[in-house]
Formats: structure tokens, C-alpha cells, sequence
């Protein structure tokens, strides 16, 4: 059992780019090392190996940001979302998300009422 509170960070703002990238390697190592909690606590049907996979691609995917400001927002996010994780604030259809094709949440299946529905299409 973890405490809500236990994986809280104050929120601060890096004045220099040095001490981003000090704080999200940070960050990225935290997610790195609890990835298999993540797999116990969600019940995740894959390995461990492809959770991993797709945080690296998230951090991968903001790599080229290079404005500060928004950085340490994207750094505040990531924590929160990573604090939202461990401490079981989400549900498994919230973390299966990431890993479901993107392209799938566009389509439109009009035979398929529960998905639509459950996507808010009319």
C-alpha cells in the first residue's frame, strides 16, 4: 500500500535547460523502475518489456521540445500522471489507452453501439 502522498513533488520551474534534463532523466528512471508495479497494480496482460517500450516513446515523442516553459509543463504533467499511476487514481481502461492504436479511436463503427457510445459518438 502507498501513500497518496508519499510520491508528491512540489512544483517548481527549472530556470536552465542543464537542470531540466536533470529532472526528467529523473522522472524517466522513476517510470523506468516502477514500470512492473504499474503491470501488478493494472493487471496488464503484456510483459513488462512493452510497458517499458511505451514510456520510452512517450519521453521520446517530447524530446525535441525546446522551449523551457513548456518543458517544465510537460515535466509537471509527467509527474502528475506518474503519481496518478502508482497510486492507483486510474483505471485499467485508462492505462490500456496508451497502448491501443490511435488511429482506432477515430473510426467510426456503426455497427458496434457500445463502443461508439462508450466513445461519445452519436
Amino acid at each position: 500500500m502507498t501513500l497518496a502522498t508519499e510520491f508528491a513533488e512540489t512544483t517548481r520551474r527549472s530556470a536552465t535547460q542543464a537542470d531540466l534534463h536533470k529532472r526528467v532523466l529523473h522522472l524517466y528512471r522513476k517510470y523506468m523502475r516502477y514500470s512492473r508495479e504499474f503491470c501488478d497494480i493494472y493487471e496488464l496482460d503484456m510483459p513488462v518489456a512493452n510497458v517499458k517500450t511505451k514510456i520510452r516513446q512517450e519521453f521520446e515523442r517530447q524530446r525535441y521540445v525546446n522551449d523551457l516553459d513548456v518543458s517544465n509543463i510537460l515535466l509537471a504533467k509527467g509527474q502528475m500522471e506518474f503519481q496518478e499511476l502508482i497510486n492507483f487514481w486510474k483505471q485499467q481502461c485508462h492505462v490500456m489507452r496508451y497502448f491501443d492504436d490511435q488511429n482506432r479511436y477515430n473510426v467510426v463503427d456503426k455497427n458496434d453501439f457500445v463502443k461508439n457510445f462508450l466513445r461519445g459518438n452519436n
